[in-house]
């Protein structure tokens, strides 16, 4: 998945040379918590809600330049999601103007984020459960799923690291209907899965 397949196209802007009054009433109907700042479609900085928060009283006499944070931290539509969520994270920024030949092209947000991980995670409903299983070898991918396939649908499958309080290992997951889980579970196990939870 890339950052084009979710980011808000053609997202609402203010210029440089616009007061923080005409931002600030931009931001609110819009219920933004940052625009884009653009000078002739370049990118040149972002504005907060905090950045305009610290110029309460002087919204009508301040630009917008004056406010803005310069030089964003931005990415490219062709950019993986991962590394824009993981430049989210680290910087502790709610959102990221997406830029191509120098345009601004488009905002992707911490949200947007959310409903990339719902995808990437089989968007997990009502009725469905994750079964979490050690992975231990490189060919067990294709064997659990092939064995979970026979029980019931996969609704959705994935690995991750797990780490917090745990030694580093490789965690395969199936997403399957609820009605299944614990039969699709107990074939795991028999084949030799070490089943680690079944998430309802």
């Amino acid at each position: 998945m890339i950052v084009a397949e979710l980011m808000t196209p053609k997202p609402v802007t203010v210029a440089p040379s616009d007061t923080l009054k005409a931002a600030h009433e931009r931001m609110e109907a819009g219920r933004f918590r940052q625009v884009p700042v653009v000078d002739e479609e370049r990118l040149v900085g972002i504005l907060t809600d905090r950045d305009t928060r610290l110029h309460m009283g002087r919204l009508a006499h301040t630009r917008v330049e004056a406010a803005m944070s310069a030089h964003p931290f931005s990415v490219r539509p062709s950019t993986p999601v991962e590394k824009a969520a993981h430049l989210l994270m680290t910087n502790k920024i709610g959102s990221l103007p997406v830029v191509e030949d120098g345009k601004l092209v488009g905002i992707i947000t911490a949200t947007d984020m959310l409903r990339a991980l719902e995808a990437v995670l089989g968007a997990a409903s009502e009725g469905s459960s994750r079964i979490d299983l050690d992975l231990s070898g490189s060919g067990e991918i294709a064997a659990a799923t092939s064995l979970v396939r026979t029980i019931c649908p996969l609704l959705g499958v994935g690995t991750y690291q797990r780490k917090q309080n745990h030694p580093e290992r490789e965690i395969l997951y199936v997403l399957v209907p609820s009605t299944s889980a614990q039969r699709a579970a107990q074939a795991l196990k028999e084949y030799g899965f070490k089943v680690i939870a079944i998430h309802y």
